[in-house]
């Protein structure tokens, strides 16, 4: 066939080891918005964990604030002078970032990081400097052992000077959904799934790393969200041909197949019970079912060509 603590740096790190799309929605001052962007930085997960459940409620799209030099285990180790200390002492600290985001079409933007220090990580600075802002709801939350989100928030605002900022909040490490949910909920947005009510993402695990995917709205994919309603599926995909990634799910799901012309990201059914990740482009009769989503082409290629076969879930969430 073809085809990243939260941690607790108020106590910093003390929580180190313990913690590290498009859907319409409505802004505070009634107007229509586009979409919703949870972007958050996380080395633990645990962060990670809180904006999974925020994209899950929201219907919005996960992108991953990753450094362009990872964090280290001694770069967290804050009872030395680790990168993440001196970082943090230092105002005019902006650490690269691997990758900036694309904010357009997204009117509502969720900020997820841990707290160090008492604070935001430097990353989350650059993350802010590197984007444009203007018009934009961003809604900052953080997770740490016991410090709340405090002035971690309001300093970043000089950030973003021309975003309506609303409140913060705080999350333990394992909150669980519901307490998610209430928090969104209070926020005064409404989100919704599209009038037909179909849900708008999946999620991929693949090489380490969860990645949405953002559906086509098809027999194929109502079929395969009402499989992944019973349960993540996990296959094994292998390589094929230098541009894709293929494997079976186990069974069959109704086909729309059309002649086409894909694209990296590009996820699609083959012959009814194969998916197709592909990295590279080939033109087949296929159905769609969904683009990848807050990865560039290079990570994902890099993602996907790591081994010639690679252990995929596909997930609700």
């Amino acid at each position: 066939m073809k085809k990243q603590i939260a941690l607790l740096m108020g106590a910093f790190l003390a929580c180190c080891l313990l913690t590290a799309c498009d859907r319409k929605t409505q802004n505070t001052d009634g107007a229509p918005a586009d979409g919703v962007l949870v972007a958050y930085f996380s080395c633990t997960g645990t962060t990670e964990d809180v904006a999974e459940k925020i994209a899950s409620k929201t219907g919005g799209t996960l992108f991953e604030i990753v450094p362009a030099v990872p964090y280290t285990a001694a770069d967290l180790d804050y009872n030395s002078d680790c990168r993440a200390n001196r970082e943090q002492n230092d105002p005019a600290a902006r650490p690269a970032l691997a990758q900036t985001a694309d904010t357009d079409g997204y009117d509502v933007v969720f900020l997820g990081y841990p707290i160090w220090w008492a604070q935001a990580p430097k990353i989350i600075y650059t993350f802010l400097e590197s984007g444009d802002f203007s018009g934009k709801t961003i809604v900052p939350f953080c997770t740490s052992g016991s410090s709340g989100v405090g002035s971690s928030a309001t300093n970043l605002h000089p950030l973003a000077k021309n975003a309506n900022w609303l409140d913060g909040k705080r999350f333990p490490a394992g909150a669980p959904s519901s307490a998610v949910d209430t928090w969104v909920d209070s926020l005064g947005l409404d989100f919704k799934t599209d009038e037909s009510g179909q849900t708008e993402q999946i999620f991929l695990t693949v090489g380490g790393r969860k990645i949405a995917v953002k559906l086509e709205h098809n027999v194929a994919t109502d079929a395969l969200v009402g499989l992944l309603k019973e349960g993540d599926v996990t296959y094994t995909a292998h390589e094929y041909g230098g541009f894709e990634m293929v494997g079976s799910l186990g069974r069959s799901l109704p086909r729309d197949d059309a002649q086409t012309t894909t694209g990296a990201g590009d996820v699609v059914l083959y012959e009814g019970d194969r998916i197709v990740l592909f990295y590279g482009s080939n033109a087949w009769s296929y159905t769609r079912i969904g683009k990848v989503q807050g990865v560039s082409e290079a990570e994902w290629r890099e993602i996907l060509t790591q081994a010639a076969s690679l252990t995929v879930t596909v997930g609700l969430q």
